[in-house]
């Protein structure tokens, strides 16, 4: 008699246990998901209000010709793992940009990870987000692997590519110079990047090389512009996503 009684014990305690797992809590904060040790990856849709001083220090800081310091690195780190995704969609192709243009690794990075927190549909087409994750690729890993010349003078560029993310500048330029006379040499269907505001004895020319060799959207390295105003593009770009989130907010209040 004993053992049916200690069975049914245990089925009754895992039985309230379950209800415990599967009872709903009216305090949960769905904007964070399901895990909340995964919440920070996840960024809200927005605008949020944190969104117009994350804008105002960009601009400040390019206006003081710092956007590139290390210290606004920092910065955009905060600005970055708080933005909502309407604010990472109008960062993303505009901080990389930037990093192109000064040859500052840190901000094509920065670039990056802002476009890997997009994840609405509309906001990645408004803020050009695939081209973005296509170019990170590109200076990561390359668009194809293969064994011949062109493929190994894309890489010799990766490469020097890795150096200047090292803070190894003079070797990174050494290193991109030789790739180059490499590719030139050897590789019959490689041509000078397009026109560009960057200039040709900079850092940032490095990048432009590596990015248009290893076939990266010619919209990431500047390709056809005349200059770089970075804040500018940011807040187009907001306003863009802004657009594109507005059909989902009237939905929302109108179900």
């Amino acid at each position: 008699m004993q053992k049916p009684i200690l069975i049914l014990s245990l089925v009754a305690l895992v039985a309230a246990c379950a209800h415990e797992e599967i009872a709903p809590n009216q305090d949960k904060d769905w904007e964070h998901g399901l895990d909340a040790d995964l919440s920070t990856s996840i960024a809200p849709l927005g605008p949020i209000d944190s969104d117009q001083g994350a804008y105002n220090l960009i601009r400040r800081r390019e206006k003081e010709h710092s956007l590139g310091s290390r210290l606004t690195a920092v910065e955009l780190d905060e600005i970055v793992n708080n933005s909502s995704q309407v604010l990472a969609s109008a960062l993303a192709l505009p901080l990389f940009k930037a990093g192109v243009y000064y040859g500052q690794p840190r901000l094509i990075e920065k670039g990056c990870v802002s476009a890997n927190r997009v994840t609405h549909s509309a906001l990645r087409s408004s803020g050009s987000i695939d081209a973005v994750i296509q170019a990170c690729a590109a200076l990561a890993s390359g668009s194809k692997q293969g064994s011949d010349s062109c493929s190994e003078g894309q890489k010799k560029l990766r490469d020097a590519y890795g150096l200047l993310s090292q803070d190894k500048g003079a070797e990174a330029g050494r290193a991109a110079a030789e790739a180059v006379r490499f590719l030139r040499d050897r590789c019959t269907k490689m041509t000078p990047p397009l026109r560009t505001p960057v200039d040709p004895s900079s850092r940032g020319f490095l990048v432009v090389w590596v990015l248009h060799a290893n076939d990266a959207p010619p919209a990431t390295f500047l390709a056809g512009e005349t200059a770089i105003a970075t804040a500018e593009a940011i807040n187009e770009g907001f306003l863009r996503g802004v657009q594109a989130v507005r059909p989902m907010a009237a939905a929302a209040r109108n179900p």
